[in-house]
């Protein structure tokens, strides 16, 4: 009994405060919920998050990155496998367009393992999870983001094929953003050529960047109850399919990857990797689905239905590797 309530314990925070965001948004606390998500949500991505997966990255060891390349390249092919898959599966069977069908693929792909991590990993693993919560954002913002980018906006090219962009263009230019605009993107990358660099920072640098991280879990996590009650939600056969995709197609098909390259030698590693995989699917879907207007309801209701069985399935994971 006690090993089930451990892991139930770890995630019932994480519940708790979702629900705090979802009622602070229903209360209407922030009066503009909209610009009140946009704000927190910049909050996090570019001044809590970065600095903590910079110290955290730099604290590890040589002989930890080796390990941590392997998580990156298992991370890397699992999430990029379940984005075409959900792709086909969304174009072929439920009949939708290219870019509803790039956005539900998104929905069943994108981990929010970058804003839940430091909340589920941090008390388990310490501050040497930000290495794996490291390679799964640069696995999502350098590849995953940039294909769903891609895919869209070549489907709008020729929609309004008046200006051709060469898709290398699109593909350069999706990369490079991706790397100068995002702090978390390029802070662990910075804290990795440190590292390899041999070159050690002064003792209140790291301090400064991991107490202003500590704010990170808990805005993010609040952020995401806010997003999921200004959505509308309604469960359907497809939206039920991409959450079960996200939550349990991706850890499952992670769990092979990363033993075929050996990752569970490293079992601290391997399980982070495997509680990231496990992770909700995240609000970059809803962002991009109000961007080109659509599938907007969809996105959301994914967002709410992967995140609320979370309690099950990250659970379910927990009590497995622990």
């Amino acid at each position: 009994m006690l090993s089930l309530l451990q892991p139930i314990g770890i995630v019932i925070p994480i519940i708790i405060i979702l629900m705090f965001g979802f009622f602070a948004a229903k209360k209407n606390i922030f009066q503009n919920n909209d610009n009140a998500i946009s704000i927190l949500s910049k909050l996090v991505l570019t001044v809590t998050l970065p600095p903590v997966l910079f110290a955290g990255t730099l604290s590890v060891s040589r002989t930890q990155l080796h390990s941590a390349f392997l998580l990156f390249l298992s991370l890397l092919i699992s999430t990029i496998a379940i984005y075409l898959i959900s792709f086909f599966i969304a174009k072929i069977i439920f009949k939708r367009n290219v870019v509803q069908s790039s956005l539900a693929a998104l929905g069943g792909s994108f981990s929010a393992g970058p804003f839940y991590g430091p909340a589920l990993l941090e008390p388990l693993y310490g501050g040497s999870s930000s290495i794996a919560i490291s390679m799964m954002a640069l696995v999502i913002n350098l590849f995953l983001i940039p294909l769903a980018t891609i895919i869209i906006e070549v489907d709008e090219e020729k929609k309004n094929s008046q200006h051709h962009i060469p898709i290398y263009r699109l593909i350069t230019s999706s990369i490079y953003n991706a790397i100068v605009y995002c702090p978390y993107v390029w802070a662990p990358l910075l804290a990795i050529i440190l590292l390899l660099c041999g070159i050690q920072l002064p003792d209140f640098i790291n301090n400064s960047c991991l107490l202003i991280g500590k704010a990170t879990s808990g805005i993010a996590v609040f952020v995401a109850g806010m997003t999921i009650a200004v959505n509308k939600f309604k469960i359907t056969t497809e939206r039920l399919f991409f959450a079960s995709i996200k939550d349990i197609a991706l850890p499952a098909l992670f769990l092979g990857v990363a033993f075929v390259f050996s990752l569970n030698n490293s079992p601290t590693i391997f399980n982070e990797g495997l509680l990231l995989c496990a992770m909700p699917s995240g609000p970059m879907t809803i962002l991009l689905s109000n961007q080109y207007k659509q599938y907007q309801e969809e996105s959301a209701s994914i967002l709410a239905i992967s995140t609320f069985s979370m309690i099950i399935t990250v659970s379910i994971v927990l009590g497995l590797i622990h």
